[in-house]
């Protein structure tokens, strides 16, 4: 379906990674999971979860990041998508929350990592100095104010720049079915007590709640950006939510969305 002035494209991702994606973040999956840290559980349980949209993010990047172009990965650990970057060549640099929890990772593969709460913080970065800003799985994890820390990211991309946001889709099959027949808002990570405990466990706020496409949209849009596309992506393990998903791709569980900055908002 196409897009106009007000209604980004949307499309489905019809296929898996490449292989070549993939092999890349099974090896930063092991160089992490080797790595010693006091989160290692969690990271190895996120490599195994979040592994083909990695690979698939991989792929997508390339399309859009031309040699020598910079990137900033918001919210990089565990680092799967940070390492796979850098050994592709890319200027990356990524943000993180508490980098001592990776700081042996860090260090043995010289990644170059600002320390910056961005809920609380602004980015130590240069307006206009970000050609492309990676802010995959974290949209979902904001508590404070999310307006601020998007508006952080308008303010450090070019004009022309884009933003890379991926979030779990609310309106999905599984969201549907949570809501109507457990009447529980979620459809990814559930039990709001959990999510909240992970301060505790593993350093960082789970999933605050999750949203649906037309509320990131509107949202995004309201902050500054321009919602070009909204990328439905994700597979489900039956065959009859397989089949739902390939008729109305709206229903699959994630959602990536590319944004761009308008030269009026430098």
């Amino acid at each position: 379906m196409s897009g106009s002035a007000n209604q980004p494209e949307m499309t489905a991702a019809a296929f898996g990674p490449s292989a070549e994606a993939n092999a890349e973040i099974l090896k930063a999956a092991e160089l992490v999971t080797a790595s010693e840290s006091g989160i290692g559980d969690w990271a190895r349980t996120y490599a195994v979860d979040h592994r083909a949209r990695l690979a698939l993010d991989l792929d997508l990047i390339e399309d859009f990041a031309a040699p020598g172009q910079t990137i900033l990965e918001m919210g990089s650990a565990p680092y799967l998508l940070t390492l796979a970057l850098k050994a592709r060549g890319h200027r990356l640099t990524g943000v993180d929350l508490d980098p001592s929890r990776f700081a042996a990772l860090i260090a043995a593969h010289d990644l170059d990592i600002l320390d910056c709460n961005i809920e609380e913080k602004p980015l130590p970065l240069a307006g206009d100095s970000v050609d492309l800003v990676l802010f995959n799985e974290l949209f979902e994890h904001l508590r404070i104010d999310p307006i601020f820390t998007l508006g952080e990211v308008l303010r450090v991309l070019k004009p022309g720049g884009r933003l890379f946001l991926s979030t779990p889709n609310l309106k999905s099959l599984t969201g549907i079915r949570n809501f109507l027949f457990a009447g529980e808002a979620w459809s990814c990570s559930q039990s709001v007590y959990d999510q909240y405990a992970k301060l505790k466990t593993i350093g960082h706020m789970g999933h605050v709640r999750e949203y649906t496409a037309a509320e990131v949209t509107d949202f995004l849009s309201r902050v500054g950006f321009s919602v070009e596309r909204q990328i439905y992506r994700g597979r489900y393990a039956s065959n009859w939510e397989q089949m739902a998903a390939r008729m109305r791709p709206q229903l699959r569980p994630f959602v990536t969305y590319i944004a761009g900055k308008p030269a009026a908002a430098a």
